[in-house]
This record gives C-alpha cells, sequence and structure tokens, in this order.
C-alpha cells in the first residue's frame, strides 16, 4: 500500500477548498453576523466534502488491502475515527472544523486585511486535510490488517531527504498489529506491510 491514492484525494481537495475560500471572500463585505453565518455554512459545507471524500479514501484503500472481508467500511466507521483524538495532530477533526470556522469569523470581523485571514485559513485547513486523509489511509489499511487476523506488521519508512530519525529507526522493524506506535508528526509517510 502507498499513498497514490490519498495523493489524488487530497489534490481533488486542495481545489475544492481553493474554491470555497475564493468564494468566501466575496463575503467579507457583508455585517458581522452575515460573516459569521456565512463562514459557518461554508465549513460545514467544507466538512461534507471532506467526509464524503474521504469515505470513498477508506473504502478504496480496505478493499485493495483486505483479501477476507468481513465489513463494509462505512460512514459509522469514518466518523468514529474523525471524533476520535488524534494523538499525531493532537485534535479532534470534528472539534477542530468548529474552531478553525470560530477562528476565522473573528478574524475577518477583526482584522483590516480580511482576505490575508481567508488565505491563512485556507492554508490551516488544507493543512488539516492532508494530515486527516493519510490518517484515514493508515486506519483503513489497519482495519483490513485486523479483518484479515494479520498478526505482525513490518514499518517501512518513507526514504528521502525528508525522513525522520524516528522512521528511520523504526524502518524494518516488526511489530504486533496491537502494539504498532503511532506515527512520530503529522503527514508521516511510513506504512505497514504485512507479515504473513
Amino acid at each position: 500500500m502507498d499513498y497514490e491514492l490519498t495523493d489524488k484525494i487530497i489534490a481533488f481537495l486542495d481545489k475544492q477548498l481553493i474554491g470555497y475560500f475564493s468564494r468566501m471572500k466575496s463575503t467579507v463585505s457583508f455585517d458581522e453576523l452575515n460573516v459569521m453565518q456565512s463562514i459557518d455554512a461554508v465549513y460545514r459545507e467544507i466538512e461534507r466534502l471532506i467526509r464524503e471524500t474521504f469515505l470513498i479514501l477508506a473504502e478504496n484503500v480496505y478493499s485493495k488491502t483486505v483479501k477476507n472481508p468481513s465489513r463494509e467500511i462505512d460512514a459509522e466507521w469514518l466518523d468514529d475515527i474523525l471524533s476520535g483524538y488524534d494523538p499525531v495532530s493532537k485534535y479532534v477533526f470534528t472539534h477542530e472544523i468548529d474552531r478553525k470556522s470560530a477562528r476565522l469569523a473573528e478574524a475577518v470581523i477583526a482584522s483590516d486585511t480580511p482576505v490575508k485571514e481567508i488565505d491563512a485559513a485556507l492554508r490551516a485547513m488544507s493543512f488539516m486535510m492532508r494530515v486527516y486523509a493519510v490518517r484515514v489511509t493508515d486506519e483503513a489499511v489497519l482495519q483490513a490488517f485486523i479483518d484479515d487476523s494479520i498478526e505482525f506488521v513490518e514499518w517501512v519508512a518513507e526514504k528521502d531527504e525528508k525522513t525522520c530519525a524516528v522512521c528511520h529507526k523504526r524502518d524494518g522493524n516488526i511489530y504486533p498489529l496491537e502494539s504498532v506506535p503511532p506515527k512520530p508528526h503529522q503527514n508521516c509517510r511510513c506504512i505497514l506491510r504485512r507479515i504473513s
């Protein structure tokens, strides 16, 4: 398993986010209440799009990884991931959407340069989306391994100039599936390979 599909999903969502945030720039001339409502509505739509797209990603990754499917990856499975605490990002996806929406509304209302605030919010949302696209991919792979009753996995580091010392150290290590350490940083592209 690699992150080829994940990267395609990230590219698709990035284009969508750019469109949403570009349209949002037209709302900055409204009064305070309308700005808050408009921003909240955009973030709700973004959350819906991300959830739908992540579900497609998870279903595809799971079906390509699992050998003996015993479940369907569904919206409830995805909700469990997105509503749970992520030890790598150190936040909960669903709470972070609300926080980012409120933060942007406050920044746009208080700023002399609201367009810059919207651009900064786009970068933050894009980064969070990337972090969670990788997480959803990893969780779908883990679910496939669990459903296939895999007991051990090998940590395989993506070896390039950006590979961190922790990932280099873990490369090639074998872990019981239930004891795989969490990824050491956001956007870690290390993968787990099944040991049959």
